[in-house]
């Protein structure tokens, strides 16, 4: 008779369970460097992805299917593969999302593709990632060749405008790390830089692994640049400003284009010596006019709960994490029902999201199949921003910016 009266109340339970409720849990992987040079960018990306999971759980996850995150420690090439091929074979998971560097999304999402998995890259943006034709890859952000670009437009329309010279008087040195992401960024640095009418003294590139830059330093002190432009990650910038400092290099402007010249860290390692120097990437803290209302709303509860779980506000590297996971989930597979690469694959082609439409100012318009660029987001832009008092700033372009440039020229170390 017990069992009986266990048999009907489980039935009951059942019957009056709404479906929802009933829907298996949709795991997604997520591949970022977690250890390693890069572990402190990776794992600002991911905690940024990590919150668009959790206010999508919230609102009951996607059609009652709760969203778990696999997580794999892409550290470098080789492990981005290996992770790769246990989360597609292993996990037997079909949407991977991540990387963060643009070397490692190569390595990964070529395994992805064999696969027939669908690959989604927040944070890579080497151009040849979306030049290789595969069918299933995604790119929320811009490219190497805007965020370069930019840098040399900054240049002539901030910079040179405020010293008061013509481009053709001013000398900007490019300075890159060797890898995919710092050799794609400094080519359209320079190329731009050309075509603008400045004087380029040199493009030298390093290893970001290495701890001692003074040989480099030392060259920019010969050449005597204006205008430096640096493509850097992590521990690598820091160490370009303290032996800059060091041996006494000042320059009129200093450019960093991503990596972690944006994030908090960088400031806390150079104090007031930070104020003045100019970073090229997204940001969190564009003037939100320039955003939907919708849009302005999210950001401003993603900055809310990235400041209670770390005790910190969000860099661009993790609010990219944020935009691009919750975009995947909320405007693609909540679409597409479904984590066949085939639908998703479909609904992503037709977005069509005007610019204003997510937090970082961008909208959504993904290359289409016949394109050069296939699956790149056309919508995606870099913004220029400068630290002051301690603070990340935007400063340009004029739709996006909070206020106006200043420290040009930048005053000597001994007065910074």
């Amino acid at each position: 008779m017990n069992l009986r009266r266990i048999f009907l109340a489980s039935m009951t339970a059942l019957i009056f369970t709404p479906l929802h409720a009933q829907q298996a849990t949709w795991k997604i992987g997520a591949l970022y460097p977690l250890t390693g040079s890069l572990a402190l960018l990776g794992t600002e990306n991911l905690n940024g992805a990590k919150i668009a999971v959790e206010m999508i759980n919230e609102q009951g996850g996607i059609t009652g299917h709760k969203i778990e995150l696999v997580t794999g420690d892409a550290s470098t090439p080789d492990k981005a593969q290996s992770e790769a091929e246990r989360l597609c074979s292993l996990e037997n998971l079909k949407v991977i999302t991540g990387t963060y560097s643009s070397g490692l999304s190569f390595a990964a999402s070529q395994v992805v593709e064999r696969h027939g998995g669908i690959y989604w890259e927040t944070g890579g943006i080497s151009d040849g990632l979306t030049k290789r034709g595969f069918k299933n890859y995604f790119r929320v952000v811009f490219t190497a060749s805007q965020n370069g670009q930019l840098a040399a437009g900054l240049a002539k329309d901030l910079i040179a405008k405020n010293l008061k010279k013509d481009p053709k008087d001013l000398k900007i040195m490019v300075i890159h790390e060797d890898s995919d992401y710092g050799t794609s960024v400094a080519a359209a640095a320079e190329a731009k830089a050309k075509e603008l009418g400045f004087v380029i003294t040199d493009k030298t590139a390093y290893k970001a692994t290495t701890t001692d830059l003074s040989p480099l330093i030392l060259r920019i002190k010969a050449e005597s640049p204006n205008i430096v432009i640096a493509s850097s990650y992590a521990n690598d910038a820091l160490l370009i400003q303290r032996q800059m400092k060091q041996l006494g290099v000042n320059v009129d402007a200093f450019i960093g284009t991503g990596g972690i010249y944006g994030l908090p860290s960088f400031a806390e390692g150079l104090g007031s010596s930070v104020n003045g120097i100019f970073d090229t990437e997204g940001s969190a803290n564009i003037n939100t006019t320039a955003l939907s209302k919708d849009a302005a709303k999210q950001l401003e509860e993603f900055k809310k709960r990235f400041i209670a779980a770390h005790g910190k506000p969000p860099s661009y590297v993790g609010t990219q994490g944020f935009v691009g996971t919750f975009l995947l989930l909320d405007s693609v597979l909540r679409k597409a029902d479904s984590l066949e690469a085939d639908r998703i694959r479909n609904v992503a082609f037709a977005l069509d999201i005007p610019d204003g439409g997510t937090a970082l100012g961008w909208g959504v318009k993904f290359a289409g199949e016949s394109d050069a660029m296939r699956g790149q987001n056309l919508r995606a832009f870099p913004v220029a921003q400068q630290w002051q008092n301690g603070k990340l700033v935007v400063v340009s372009p004029e739709k996006t910016k909070t206020t106006d440039a200043i420290l040009m020229p930048l005053p000597v170390w001994e007065k910074r």
